[in-house]
């Protein structure tokens, strides 16, 4: 599709070139005509081939114009969002180093003001504060080096990006001189129009009309082609600046950015309903980081089936709230085929119907057991399938 465009954009320049050559041959042919002896048509003509260099010198200075766009817009338009990337990159690296530093000062002034650990009521010996101390200074000292050369980094991608986005505006600046000379040339065109209107009444002897026709419909074509010519380029570079917008560093990672705090908050809640106190996160690209106690790095495969199934439960539970949330998919029905039956012990259960409870009237809820007397009294009604004879009853209540 670009190289598609590339192609017809170089045969443009071809006929271009083509036609201007068949102009001047044009012009050298009215010259050896024998010219009618009147100084006012001497000076018409004059006027006619002023205005043709005026139209010449815009179309010359409009195709220098587009080489310069084609020349640096592509590579401004990619150094942009590569910057831009860098610098998303950047500042979530920094974010993190920042992160980690708290989470370090912290320890450390645990250690320096607490003698006994509250978890365990052991006493914690000074060596054992001496050493933790240390260490967390240590790494304090390592992750503010790595804080100071993120600034650095992010300082070179801004300056980068700001030196990108000028070569853009460059460009545009480029392309709305290419458009008022294009509008010029309109007008000289008319003006030459008028003037060989004029000149036509003066002739005499000698009729010139054929030959000027034929150079105006040149002029015409020419016009025509450079200005289908432009449209290519403003299409191709169009084409540029959408296609850097469509990749996946584009305006997509911009709609995963946006949903991703907002999926992490939802899921945390749920998890903390279900008591399971673990930190869960996932990046723009869907994988996930499990922490437990907040320093311990698991991924979903390490966990029980119990622990498995309440990750599971607050993932469905938060899409289920995006959907609502972004009224694509809004709905008040949901089935639980054999959830209770699972992995769920008699607290997860009753953590599990916090949630159901939460969803309001509104909601029809279907659950579907073999372990009736786990959810026994937790529903207001219960429908019953039993067999009697190799035949299914159903018995409600």
């Amino acid at each position: 599709w670009p190289a598609g465009l590339r192609e017809e954009i170089k045969d443009a320049t071809h006929t271009i070139e083509v036609n201007k050559t068949k102009i001047e041959s044009q012009k050298k042919y009215l010259k050896d005509i024998k010219a009618i002896n009147s100084e006012q048509r001497e000076e018409k003509l004059q006027l006619i081939s002023d205005i043709q260099g005026e139209i010449e010198a815009a179309q010359s200075k409009n195709g220098a114009l587009s080489t310069n766009v084609e020349s640096e817009l592509p590579s401004a338009v990619d150094q942009s969002t590569k910057s831009t990337t860098k610098v998303s990159e950047l500042e979530r690296f920094k974010a993190k180093f920042n992160s980690d530093v708290k989470k370090v000062v912290k320890e450390v002034k645990f250690f320096e003001s607490n003698d006994t650990c509250p978890t365990c009521t052991q006493s914690i010996t000074e060596d054992t504060k001496a050493e933790h101390i240390a260490e967390g200074k240590s790494k304090s000292r390592k992750l503010q080096t790595a804080i100071d050369q993120a600034e650095d980094a992010l300082a070179a991608s801004r300056n980068n990006l700001t030196a990108a986005n000028e070569v853009v505006e460059r460009c545009r600046a480029w392309q709305s001189e290419i458009h008022a000379n294009n509008q010029s040339i309109t007008q000289f065109q008319a003006a030459i129009n008028r003037t060989q209107t004029e000149l036509d009444r003066l002739a005499n002897s000698v009729d010139l009309g054929d030959a000027n026709a034929e150079l105006a419909a040149l002029i015409e074509s020419g016009d025509s082609t450079t200005e289908r010519k432009l449209s290519l380029n403003e299409q191709y570079n169009y084409n540029l600046v959408v296609g850097a917008m469509l990749k996946d560093t584009g305006i997509k990672t911009k709609i995963v950015k946006q949903y991703v705090p907002v999926i992490n908050k939802l899921s945390n809640q749920y998890l903390q309903i279900l008591d399971f106190f673990v930190s869960f996160n996932l990046d723009e690209n869907f994988n996930e980081t499990i922490r437990s106690r907040f320093r311990d790095d698991f991924s979903y495969a390490s966990f029980s089936e119990g622990e498995k199934q309440r990750i599971d439960l607050a993932l469905l539970f938060t899409w289920r709230q995006i959907a609502n949330m972004k009224n694509s998919v809004s709905t008040n029905l949901l089935i639980l085929d054999e959830t209770f039956d699972s992995s769920l012990d008699h607290e997860g259960v009753d953590n599990l119907m916090k949630i159901i409870y939460t969803l309001g009237n509104d909601t029809n809820v279907f659950v579907i057991s073999h372990k009736g007397e786990v959810l026994e009294g937790k529903f207001a009604n219960k429908i019953e399938v039993y067999k009697e004879k190799n035949f299914s009853k159903i018995k409600g209540n």
